[in-house]
């Protein structure tokens, strides 16, 4: 088998690492490089298995996007006849919300009793608990409601009820990892959910759990406007997105993309990736050194950050 190469790549949340902090930018996609082989030194396989943890925050929309994923994939894979598995007894709210919150159960006990450690790409390990946090139950109760609410807020919105009545053989594939060329550089995306219109347009759905700030998130949606353009040749202007935030209740945004957000979203691409190959010491393989990377001076970034220890700033 040939030998994994890392290879300089972007996304929106290799962006997002890189503003953090560059030292967790540096952990996380140099630092941990190899730390699932079996001979891999001790300080890249921590890396390796904490990279792979997440917050409570962070959990919860993970969880929810993942729910909605199965759901839609169980009809897409019916192919035409998919329409009728929305309406089996299956897929019913309440049969969704207890699958979640079992779900919710038993990863939580996994990454309490640190399973991760043994396995990271298959159990779920939580910042919280690798660090011995003094979260109270009823934080962790809430953050089970949380994710209820938000899936409840899917099952409800009208956006669900608009794919329920399109039909799954013009759906695009679902959280499929993809890539395009943006100036030389592989540019990875994840569309959430995206179906093909019968005027050959696409619409673009993309779910959040967190905060509301369409207007930032907008920029994401016109990456993936371009690499709709790149993969399938579909015009931008024929690429509707929808912005689903999912509380208490569904709110959607939704916006076409124009040459005006394209731009923007270049030039977001042009200039992180420019910031990101400044501090590599030897761009064209793609070689980095920890030193060229710098901590945060914001500490209190650290104290939700799982290379905290590696950095030695566990006590920050």
């Amino acid at each position: 088998m040939a030998e994994l190469e890392n290879r300089f790549t972007w996304s929106l949340s290799r962006d997002g690492s890189f503003r953090y902090c560059p030292r967790q930018y540096w952990w996380n996609y140099y630092g941990s490089w190899g730390g699932w082989k079996a001979e891999a030194p001790g300080e890249v396989r921590t890396a390796y298995v904490l990279k792979s943890l997440s917050n409570r925050w962070a959990w919860v929309g993970s969880l929810v996007h993942s729910a909605i994923e199965g759901l839609l994939r169980q009809a897409q894979a019916a192919g035409a006849d998919g329409l009728l598995a929305f309406e089996r007894p299956a897929i019913g709210v309440d049969r969704e919300l207890d699958a979640l919150s079992e779900r919710m159960r038993r990863e939580w006990s996994e990454s309490r009793d640190g399973e991760y450690w043994r396995n990271p790409k298959r159990h779920v390990g939580l910042i919280e608990h690798e660090y011995r946090e003094a979260v109270p139950p009823e934080e962790w109760q809430a953050m089970h409601q949380r994710a209820r609410a938000a899936l409840r807020a899917f099952l409800e919105s009208d956006a669900y009820q608009r794919i329920r009545r399109s039909s799954p053989t013009r759906w695009l594939p679902i959280e499929q990892l993809d890539s395009f060329d943006f100036e030389g550089t592989p540019v990875w995306v994840v569309l959430d959910f995206a179906l093909e219109r019968p005027d050959g347009g696409i619409d673009i759905y993309d779910w959040k759990t967190g905060e509301v700030k369409p207007e930032s998130d907008r920029t994401q949606l016109a990456i993936y406007a371009q690499y709709l353009h790149s993969a399938r040749q579909i015009e931008p202007t024929h690429v509707s997105t929808h912005l689903v935030y999912l509380g208490q209740t569904a709110r959607e945004f939704d916006f076409r993309v124009g040459e005006a957000e394209l731009k923007e979203a270049r030039g977001v691409m042009r200039a992180s990736i420019a910031a990101m190959r400044t501090r590599l010491r030897d761009p064209e393989r793609n070689g980095a050194a920890r030193e060229d990377f710098p901590l945060t001076d914001d500490l209190e970034r650290c104290r939700v950050c799982a290379f905290r220890r590696l950095c030695g700033r566990d006590g920050a």
